[in-house]
């Protein structure tokens, strides 16, 4: 029997996948579980505006990854650590980061979005904060701390 998934299903198939299942497997499991449809006309009417609302939205997703991407590249935030006869006390961390953004720039970044191979503080010098914003629309965020002498 033929049916459209409704979920991703190991073994079977993705979400909106027309996949060929055995009678029993799909009206017991499959369809009685919500997990699939039968392959009709209309189910394939269906999908097809399903997958355009899909198509639509995904389009959207992309463009505002984008706006903010270059928006976010523009900015150039600017840090100061003290320093003291050469020692620097402090480090910028990422929440720091986070918190300018949002309070000078309005910008709202979820701290799951920096990326992992990042430092996790920044001191003295220029330094890149590489964001993932939207699948592989990634962000590089120009960073430059400067030491403020208290010797």
């Amino acid at each position: 029997m033929k049916v459209i998934l409704l979920k991703d299903i190991k073994g079977v198939g993705k979400i909106h996948q027309i996949v060929e299942v055995k009678d029993g497997y799909a009206k017991n499991y499959l369809i009685k579980n919500r997990l699939a449809v039968v392959n009709t006309i209309s189910a394939q009417q269906t999908l097809k505006q399903d997958l355009s609302v899909l198509a639509q939205q995904e389009a959207v997703n992309v463009k505002l990854a984008n706006e903010l991407k270059n928006k976010l590249e523009q900015i150039q935030l600017e840090f100061t650590l003290k320093v003291n006869q050469g020692n620097v006390f402090g480090s910028i961390s990422h929440k720091m980061i986070l918190d300018e953004l949002h309070n000078k720039y309005q910008i709202k970044i979820d701290k799951f979005m920096i990326d992992s191979h990042n430092e996790k503080t920044f001191s003295l010098g220029k330094h890149t904060l590489t964001i993932n914003i939207y699948k592989q629309i990634v962000a590089k965020l120009p960073i430059n701390i400067r030491g403020l002498d208290h010797g």
